[in-house]
């Protein structure tokens, strides 16, 4: 029946609607990082945080769309699996060749598996070909321009700085800082401070309130990557860091920042080049970062399983304290956590499952500064049964049973968040030296500072609750009692009124649902010593109500924080 020249005709069909719904989603998502672009030159951040926003959630719109609309023109027959199979044919064809073809074929499996609800692959309706295999684009296939230092460094720099038009408010301080930096760079990587020149992408990845250009720089057939961090001022564009390493440019691109728009025809091609740069860098962490995170989770999940087969791969618990809310375990060869929350959440959290997945959900839709990991949802993953050990599978079974079950010799997951994994902040700090731990115990408060200035306040200040990246930078990763900061009512402790108040054993006041009291905060932050000291030099206001009613203010005029992916002491100095 599926064979004749009418349905094949029909699965064509429907193969062109879903092509023509991702044609425009992709062009949606294109036209954001233009529209991006004005938004920086003009300074407009309430409409950078719109647009982030609103590209977020582009894609479930376009794949509901695209059901809809094969359901329009397959009537009857739209459930029928053996149409699917026949359009996943027709689609093959259709994308064939394309610089975006490894995104067009993501959004047809998106389309199907929304459809039909799969439950692990369907390799009949979905397609599975690996970047690596498959589109393993070039780095020489990117859009891009190459700059000659003939005349030095200097003359390098103002080659850079022409790409962006005549916006620079200080040109000539720049070119010569710029210039002043890569040679420096060339000295401490090549031994002289000269270059042939610089290789860069001709689209610039706009975030936030920052902008960066992005490339390599190039002496004898060496290369150092390079980036130029650019702000927009009161007198126009200027550029506030040059950085030259793949440590310095990951963390730019790193896990817990919110994802760039940029303008790119071939991403597939701009991946091979960032990951040139940032060889340590996963590719589905390089394609979320570049805001194609549904390509991002394919990626993933290819990477996953192959993993799994590994020999004696197999998942054990995340290192840390066990929570309340998740069951978290990991697959040691691979840096990520795997997160299912628990059916019954116990006392004293006071939160349900839906309300954890809608928390998870804020955090999606929201700018993360910097702090807050990344996290993915999974629906209907399947892994081989002899991946758990049986300690592990009986737990999750046990906490979690509305969300793991057995088929077969497949565990089945049905709903799961994936995240980055990091050193638990407490065991780091057992772990590491003094400098190390009191490094990462200040960039703890730092990191309270930054969510708090981005009206998130995370509730739960356990050490236990951040963690420490590869690079040092303290994460935030527990999400179920996050709050928007104007939410909350930060309190001093009232004087007792009486010595009975004060040996009474419940509190002489009383105390709302949102109230706070900072100062209380210590005990649970940072053990007594030498960490506590240094916490409290520096972050000491954190136990002051006022210093919280100040950011909140700040927050509810509508500021929108500074916050930088790179260390205060690589910012340019402008005189």
């Amino acid at each position: 029946m599926f064979d004749s020249p009418a349905v094949v005709g029909l699965a064509r069909d429907c193969a062109l609607v879903v092509r023509d719904v991702f044609d425009a989603y992709h062009e949606a998502f294109r036209a954001a990082a233009r529209r991006s672009a004005r938004h920086f030159r003009a300074r407009d951040w309430r409409a950078v945080r719109e647009e982030a926003t609103d590209r977020l959630r582009l894609y479930a719109r376009n794949v509901d769309h695209a059901i809809a609309q094969v359901g329009k023109r397959a009537r009857q027959d739209r459930g029928d699996r053996r149409l699917w199979v026949a359009m996943r044919d027709a689609y093959a064809t259709l994308v064939e060749g394309r610089p975006d073809r490894e995104i067009a074929e993501t959004f047809f499996s998106s389309v199907s598996r929304r459809f039909f609800q799969t439950i692990g692959v369907d390799r009949d309706i979905e397609f599975e070909s690996s970047w690596s295999l498959q589109f393993a684009g070039r780095a020489e296939d990117a859009a891009r321009r190459w700059c000659p230092a003939v005349g030095g460094t200097e003359s390098l720099a103002r080659g850079l700085l022409a790409h962006l038009g005549h916006g620079l408010a200080d040109p000539a301080g720049d070119v010569r800082r710029v210039g002043e930096a890569i040679a420096h760079a060339a000295q401490d990587a090549f031994g002289e401070p000269t270059v042939d020149g610089a290789e860069v992408l001709t689209s610039i990845f706009y975030r936030n309130k920052g902008a960066y250009m992005v490339g390599r720089l190039e002496r004898n057939g060496q290369r150092l990557p390079l980036v130029l961090a650019l702000l927009a001022g009161d007198e126009g564009i200027f550029v506030d860091a040059v950085l030259t390493s793949s440590d310095e440019i990951s963390v730019v691109f790193g896990f817990a920042w919110s994802y760039f728009h940029v303008d790119v025809e071939r991403p597939a091609a701009m991946v091979a080049f960032l990951r040139d740069i940032m060889p340590l860098k996963r590719v589905d962490e390089l394609y979320t970062s570049i805001g194609y995170n549904k390509h991002g989770k394919t990626e993933l999940y290819r990477t996953l399983s192959h993993h799994l087969t590994l020999p004696g791969a197999r998942f054990e618990d995340a290192p840390g304290v066990k929570g309340l809310v998740m069951a978290v375990f990991t697959l040691p060869s691979l840096n990520i956590v795997l997160k299912i929350i628990k059916d019954r959440i116990r006392a004293p959290k006071r939160t349900t499952r839906l309300r954890v997945m809608e928390q998870y959900r804020r955090v999606f839709l929201r700018d993360r500064v910097g702090r807050l990991a990344d996290a993915q949802l999974f629906q209907g993953l399947a892994f081989p049964r002899r991946c758990f050990s049986d300690e592990l599978l009986g737990e999750l079974l046990h906490v979690a049973p509305s969300a793991v079950r057995i088929a077969g010799e497949n565990v089945i997951l049905e709903h799961v968040y994936t995240e980055r994994r990091v050193r638990p902040l407490n065991l780091f700090l057992r772990e590491t030296d003094s400098a190390q731990a009191e490094a990462a115990i200040l960039d703890y408060g730092q990191s309270i500072k930054d969510l708090a200035a981005a009206n998130i306040f995370t509730g739960d200040l356990l050490l236990k609750n951040f963690g420490v990246s590869r690079h040092g930078r303290v994460i935030f990763y527990d999400y179920d009692e996050l709050a928007p900061l104007t939410d909350c009512r930060f309190r001093r402790f009232p004087p007792p009124r009486s010595a009975d108040d004060e040996l009474a054993a419940e509190p002489w006041f009383s105390v709302a649902e949102h109230d706070v009291f900072p100062e209380e905060f210590a005990p649970f932050m940072v053990p007594e010593g030498p960490l506590r000291d240094a916490f409290l030099a520096a972050h000491g206001d954190l136990l002051e109500p006022e210093w919280w009613r100040a950011v909140q203010d700040r927050v509810r005029a509508g500021e929108l924080v500074d916050t930088f992916p790179y260390p205060t002491q690589r910012r340019l100095r402008h005189s």
